[in-house]
């Protein structure tokens, strides 16, 4: 997941980013509203936003997101608990408001529960590699890896049996259809292990087979 934070306390900013980065998330993160609608022409799953910033009223940046980007997700962060700046920022298009002083652990629970399905189909591998069971892609730092057919086969069996030891026959069969036994699997292997920015995690088990080892899942 891609987290973009406004956030102009800088010692609350930092250790919503560590923490985040810490979890696996990637995280933007700005301490000024204008700054941050001039940046959020990129990708991002989620905004957290407070209201009180400098140059551009949170208020109004979710607004301008909204008008940007309708599907957004917004959860507004605020000491702000009057009523009608609650009614206001749901008006523009806020998903949640979450009032200060909160626990980070609030936030992580409503993010859970907004995206369940879309965490449910990613498989983390590392801290910022995943792979994504409706797409059969891998993605680095939010960016999908582009592979070939054989390779995207390869990597979707090894994902589906992380954990475990594949033996290179179910490989061949997966990929080719038919056991081929000429070294194929080790030459495709050793083609996905340079495409892969975290090859590491392709392990290769004696003469049996492969394996991706896997710090778990969202």
């Amino acid at each position: 997941m891609k987290i973009f934070l406004v956030e102009d306390n800088e010692e609350l900013n930092s250790f919503i980013t560590d923490t985040f980065e810490k979890l696996g998330y990637s995280i933007v993160s700005s301490n000024d509203g204008a700054e941050a609608f001039a940046m959020c022409d990129d990708y991002f799953d989620l905004y957290l936003v407070d209201i009180n910033l400098p140059n551009l009223n949170g208020l109004e940046l979710v607004k301008k997101i909204k008008s940007k980007k309708d599907d957004s997700k917004i959860f507004i962060i605020s000491g702000d608990d009057n009523i009608d700046t609650i009614i206001k920022a749901y008006d523009f298009g806020c998903s949640d408001y979450i009032k200060k002083p909160f626990d980070l652990r609030e936030i992580i629970a409503k993010i859970n529960i907004t995206f369940k399905d879309k965490l449910n189909n990613q498989i983390k591998i590392t801290s910022d590699c995943y792979f994504d069971k409706n797409s059969k892609l891998i993605y680095h730092k939010q960016k999908a890896i582009t592979l070939t057919k054989k390779e995207s086969q390869l990597l979707q069996i090894l994902v589906e049996n992380i954990g475990k030891i594949v033996q290179k026959e179910e490989i061949e069969k997966a990929v080719w259809g038919e056991n081929t036994g000429n070294g194929h699997v080790r030459q495709l292997v050793s083609k996905l292990k340079k495409t892969l920015p975290c090859e590491s995690i392709i392990q290769n088990h004696s003469s049996n087979g492969y394996g991706i080892l896997t710090e778990g899942l969202y």
